[in-house]
């Protein structure tokens, strides 16, 4: 009784803990943002006269609030309306040196420096295009019977295909758990077999070193139609107090 107890709760935890982790890193970042701006900005709303602070109260344009220390969630608002004018600065083009200035100062910085290059790989290879890599492939490497995931880039064409005279594909074998650096192999294409797994999958199952693993649709469909619901029978048995009678 006492393992079936233990092995539900860690089961229990192991299903819910990637959401408590998600609620709880949410709440964090919220609760930064918003205290680094909220005060700051409700600050600057004091001095305007749009807010008015009586009795330890906040009231915004005359209308009471329950707040007392800051009108909670506008420092988050305006964080997220900063990020999104940033991104169309950066999409249009535009203050492209006071982004570069930014950048060279985080690589400058001794430790800091390790973590932005970290987060920012991890990013970009969350944000290339579809069309870089385009499926995943499995592909026995290093050697027969070791198989190693990797994302078809291409065909091989020109000097190479005429000297190894077979069809080849380009993979890139990702490293774990950082999947910007790697390596090319040229595989010929029946060593090849292309997974039904999305690119976003197979990044994630890269980066998270295995832990996370992708479904198989296959199997999903193959146990949903085990089951034959035309001719399934329900059987019903009749409580004891009925056979009596």
């Amino acid at each position: 009784m006492w393992k079936r107890f233990q092995r539900n709760i860690i089961a229990g935890i192991i299903f819910l803990l990637p959401a408590i982790a998600t609620i709880y890193v949410i709440q964090l970042l919220f609760g930064l943002v918003d205290a680094f701006l909220g005060s700051f900005i409700t600050s600057i709303l004091k001095g305007l006269n749009i807010i008015t602070s009586i009795d330890g109260r906040i009231y915004f344009l005359g209308v009471y609030t329950p707040f007392s220390e800051r009108l909670l969630g506008i420092g988050f608002v305006l964080t997220i309306l900063l990020v999104t004018w940033v991104g169309a600065l950066r999409i249009q083009g535009r203050g492209l040196r006071f982004f570069g200035t930014i950048d060279r100062t985080f690589r400058r910085i001794p430790i800091a420096n390790s973590i932005y290059t970290s987060v920012e790989q991890v990013i970009h290879a969350f944000a290339q295009e579809r069309s870089s890599f385009k499926n995943v492939v499995l592909v026995e490497y290093p050697r027969k019977g070791l198989y190693t995931v990797g994302f078809q880039t291409g065909e091989s064409k020109g000097e190479v295909q005429r000297i190894t005279s077979k069809e080849c594909v380009n993979v890139f074998l990702p490293t774990t758990p950082n999947p910007t650096s790697g390596w090319l192999v040229l595989v010929p294409r029946e060593d090849v077999t292309i997974l039904n797994m999305s690119v976003e999958q197979g990044l994630k199952f890269i980066i998270s070193g295995g832990v996370v693993v992708p479904p198989d649709p296959e199997v999903d469909n193959d146990i949903a139609t085990d089951v034959d619901y035309d001719n399934m029978v329900v059987r019903v048995r009749k409580r004891k107090d009925d056979w009596n009678e």
